[in-house]
């Protein structure tokens, strides 16, 4: 990670501190991963050096592990045997921060569209809800896993209320994470409709996160606002012709994509942002998106037919040597956070979500 580190924005729309003096970054990174127990976290960001119970590095550490994670698999490849024939093929993506990873997202997007253009047709309304949580309310830094936790806790509560607003309507979700300046991550839900929708239809889903995440403030989420809801015509007819002028989103994967903030090149030249979620999102083990069942499904359905065929993976090459699956295990080793002493903070139950 460089060493010149921009400062948080003055205007993170996550934060509810009242305008008191926010963290610098050396406090943010100094903070560690989570203070909660029973979270488990990638065992490369265990603190060996603390004999207090299994308890995880500082977020600055963290990052410093998950490039010497990228760096490790700058060569490695996954080798794929077809079943059918006998052939091995070297290719594919090691990690989900590799370079190519991010057209593979967008290919997927590209399906969504036309699968979601295929169905709905010129009903199509696209809606853009934003989710935040304060990353120092009390104006000391929330340890980063902490802080996802807590916004992602209302989760539930969230697709329910969809359900109610959206009864009788055909719906699709895909849920986004992305980092703010300072590190700390957001949820973008682009919510999919067959029909006619509004911003108050969308309105009682940001209150019921809003009830359902202690460091959601209301000050972030003014319904009124459209970077809190935004809802656009995306219908095309089945020729593919747009209709709805200038509110219309002509090319949907594009708009999608703004909100997944992937990188080109190296991920160790992204920002810095990008890299402190990036080991956040690492060593929790945490999709950068989740969309819904039908959502995943259009985003399948237009596979070629090389990638319905026999083909598996059967190891990995790193360098100069060659690890059988089997022998890897194909997991991820891990270890669960505990505390001999627990430290004195209010969220020390573990969740679970996204």
């Amino acid at each position: 990670m460089s060493s010149a580190v921009s400062r948080p924005s003055e205007t993170n729309r996550a934060d509810t501190t009242n305008h008191r003096e926010r963290p610098s970054k050396g406090q943010i990174l100094s903070a560690p991963l989570t203070n909660r127990e029973g979270i488990a976290l990638r065992r490369e960001v265990q603190d060996y050096e603390n004999l207090e119970g299994a308890r995880p590095l500082s977020w600055r550490e963290s990052v410093h592990e998950w490039r010497d994670y990228i760096e490790d698999n700058q060569d490695v490849d996954a080798i794929f045997k077809n079943s059918e024939t006998g052939e091995y093929h070297a290719g594919g993506d090691p990690h989900r921060f590799h370079p190519d990873y991010s057209d593979k997202q967008y290919a997927k997007l590209k399906d969504l569209e036309r699968g979601l253009h295929g169905a709905y047709g010129k009903r199509l309304h696209t809606a853009m809800l934003t989710f935040t949580a304060s990353w120092c309310p009390d104006g000391e830094p929330v340890p980063p896993v902490d802080q996802l936790l807590e916004l992602d806790s209302s989760y539930n509560a969230v697709r329910r209320e969809l359900s109610r607003q959206l009864e009788g309507k055909r719906w699709e979700y895909l849920a986004i994470l992305e980092p703010h300046k300072t590190g700390y991550l957001h949820i973008h839900m682009a919510v999919f409709v067959d029909g006619v929708v509004t911003r108050e239809t969308f309105a009682p889903v940001i209150e019921a996160h809003l009830r359902n995440c202690d460091l959601a403030g209301q000050d972030a989420h003014d319904t009124g606002d459209d970077s809190t809801i935004s809802v656009r015509h995306a219908g095309k007819d089945r020729s593919g012709d747009l209709d709805g002028g200038n509110e219309s989103i002509g090319e949907l994967a594009i708009y999608l994509a703004e909100y997944l903030g992937t990188y080109d090149g190296d991920p160790l030249d992204q920002p810095d942002h990008q890299q402190m979620a990036d080991a956040v999102l690492w060593a929790t083990g945490k999709q950068r998106w989740r969309p819904s069942n039908g959502a995943q499904a259009y985003m399948s359905a237009y596979q070629s037919d090389d990638e319905t065929t026999e083909w598996e993976l059967v190891g990995i090459r790193s360098g100069t040597e060659y690890y059988p699956t089997t022998a890897r295990g194909g997991g991820v080793d891990r270890f669960v956070t505990t505390w001999d002493n627990p430290p004195p903070d209010d969220l020390t139950t573990a969740s679970e979500g996204m």
